[in-house]
Formats: structure tokens, sequence, C-alpha cells
């Protein structure tokens, strides 16, 4: 059962859909969101490398309603994440600390909550209004032990300690310089770490990379096996690994997606 709550409904429009944690987080337009859209795709036209979380609506899109591309690939991308966490939280057991990284609205915490009950969980992001959201919604949820930092990963990521479980998914496209992100992340990875991005699909190639992305004055756009090498060079001992396509992109190089699940190297490895 799908419950309404009426803090959560003030906070929309969000990003994640939480039907499958039991709040309602998708709700009917009102006129005035059409006007901010229209008003988001116009300045898209006008700054090419503006994009918010969720807002990349086209004029078409606007004149031709239909379910956002954020949304149709919530339910691919989850397919993988979600049993990815859930068999690392398997092996660690117990009552695991764990990070999510590139939080938003805290969706993928709140799974965590959900799976294993007593998690110590910490929630990353940079979007102010995203944190506020995670906040409401993991007291909605009662996961009273996750907490939300509104927070440069990087600055985050360079003075944290080692967690059981790291998730980074939803961001690492969105870095100019994601390999050496993961770099600086591993001595973070006290356990298991999983990582989704958006990858290109317009070549296979492992030595793909360009940054910005195309069409962006920001991130980058990499392969599946660029990604796995950066992984295996680091020491990473792949677990799980799968690809998929986002339905909701329409261009080969924000199309695929890849997942993996690592198992962090022994001590005294690298």
């Amino acid at each position: 059962m799908v419950e309404f709550n009426q803090e959560v409904y003030d906070l929309r429009p969000w990003y994640h859909d939480f039907a499958a944690l039991g709040v309602q987080t998708r709700f009917p337009e009102r006129f005035i969101s059409r006007v901010w859209q229209m008003l988001a795709a116009l300045r898209r036209l006008v700054e090419p490398g503006y994009v918010e979380k969720g807002e990349k609506l086209s004029l078409r899109q606007l004149l031709n309603p239909r379910l956002p591309s954020h949304q149709v690939n919530q339910i691919a991308k989850e397919a993988y994440i979600i049993p990815f966490i859930s068999q690392a939280l398997d092996a660690l057991g117990g009552t695991p600390r764990c990070l999510d990284l590139f939080c938003a609205d805290g969706y993928y915490s709140c799974h965590i909550a959900r799976l294993q009950p007593g998690a110590s969980i910490t929630g990353v992001d940079l979007d102010a209004n995203e944190i506020a959201r995670a906040r409401v919604i993991s007291r909605v949820l009662a996961a009273s032990d996750a907490t939300f930092h509104v927070t440069d990963v990087w600055e985050f990521v360079s003075s944290a300690c080692a967690y059981d479980l790291v998730v980074c998914t939803g961001g690492l496209y969105h870095l100019q310089e994601p390999r050496r992100f993961l770099e600086q992340l591993l001595p973070v990875v006290g356990g298991y770490l999983v990582v989704q991005s958006a990858i290109t699909l317009e070549t296979e190639d492992a030595g793909y990379f360009v940054s910005p992305a195309p069409g962006w004055r920001h991130g980058s756009r990499f392969t599946h096996a660029g990604l796995r090498g950066w992984l295996e060079a680091l020491g990473l001992d792949i677990v799980n690994e799968a690809r998929s396509e986002l339905p909701g992109n329409a261009r080969l190089c924000d199309r695929g997606s890849s997942y993996f699940l690592c198992r962090a190297p022994a001590r005294g490895e690298s």
C-alpha cells in the first residue's frame, strides 16, 4: 500500500519514485509546474551546460508530455542496483556502516535501511534541496540511523574513514575526472563498493574517454570496459557486474548504464 504524506507532498517534485517503499512521491502536475518546466527548458536552450537532477526536458516533451526520462530510467537502474546492494549486505551481515554518495533524495539509503535494519547510513550530495527531501523521507520511513550531508563528494571522501559498504550511483559521469575520484575513494571502501554510471554505447573501446560530456559543459563519458579497467587497476575484486540500456535516454552517448559490485582488496594489497 502506498501512503500519502503531506510533508512529502510539499517537497515535490521528487527525483525517485518511493512507491516500492510505501510512500507516494508521484503526484499529478499542476499548471504552475508546467510553467517552471517550460522556463527550465528555455534556459536549457540558452545555456547548453545547464542541467538539474531530472531536468532534461525539451520543448517537444513539454508540448507532448510523457513520463520524464529519469523516472523511466529508475526502473532499469534499480533492477541491478538494489540486488547488488542486497548481495553486499548479505555478505556483511550485522550492522554495517554504509555510505551513499550522490545520494540525491536518499532512495538507495532508504532501501539499505529496509534491507538491513540497524545499518548506519551516511548520505552525501551537493544539492541542498535533495538532501532536505532525503531527511524527510528517511524520517517518514523510520530510517532512524540515516544521516544526510550537503557536501561535495570530493571533499567528503578526502577525509572520510572506511565504510563497510559504499554506494556510488548516478554521479561518476557528472565528474570530469571519474577515474581520479575512484582512486581517492578507494581508502574509504572497507568492504564492498556498488558502482553505477551512465556509459556511451557509441564504442566499446576501453580507452575511450571524453570530457566534458557530449553536448554539456561538465561531466564525462566512457565505456563499460573502461570503467571495468579502472576498478581492476585499483585492485578491486569485481564480484558481479551488469550493463543495460536506459530507455529514457535517446542519444547513444547517454543510453548505456554499467553496474559493478566490487570487494575491497585485502589490507596490504593495492
